[in-house]
């Protein structure tokens, strides 16, 4: 395995950790924040701990990530490389096999892993457009609350009654 090819599985390692600590943290501080007195509405502080405990749980399945990608790419990739400059003839002792199980079942629950955290990702999406829209109705429904009333108002002046 060359230098650049472990430098940069160092590198996504240490991106994918820094990452999961940072957003983990961040969230943390927003679930103690929602705990305490706030100025929120009922509505939003639903929506905004709903998804700090979603992009915290995310932030969870970085860590684990991180670790596959590192066993995978740092620890068992120069053994990897070798069995591949061998050549198939020399790859079929059962040790080699079990070897190969062993690092496609890595890589595999690294994918799963990252199939959980899009999914994770697509529900905060779609909870965030839901709150949105919600929110915008209430809006508009206000606007034309107080514009019914206006008419009214105006109505009421026009026919003289004040």
């Amino acid at each position: 395995m060359e230098w650049k090819e472990i430098a940069s599985a160092a590198l996504l390692v240490g991106a994918l950790t820094a990452l999961a600590a940072v957003y983990g943290w961040l969230q943390v501080r927003m679930l103690r924040r929602l705990r305490g007195p706030h100025t929120l509405s009922p509505d939003e502080a639903r929506w905004r701990r709903g998804q700090a405990w979603r992009r915290l749980a995310g932030s969870a399945l970085m860590l684990p990530m991180a670790a596959l990608l590192g066993w995978a790419a740092l620890i068992m990739g120069p053994r990897v490389a070798q069995l591949a400059a061998q050549g198939p003839p020399q790859n079929n002792t059962p040790e080699n096999h079990a070897f190969m199980r062993l690092y496609a079942i890595v890589w595999i629950a690294f994918l799963l892993l990252l199939l959980a955290l899009l999914a994770i990702a697509a529900v905060d999406i779609w909870a965030t457009r839901r709150f949105s829209i919600r929110e915008q109705r209430k809006i508009i429904d206000a606007r034309r609350e107080m514009v019914a009333q206006e008419v009214a108002k105006m109505r009421q002046q026009r026919n003289g009654h004040t």
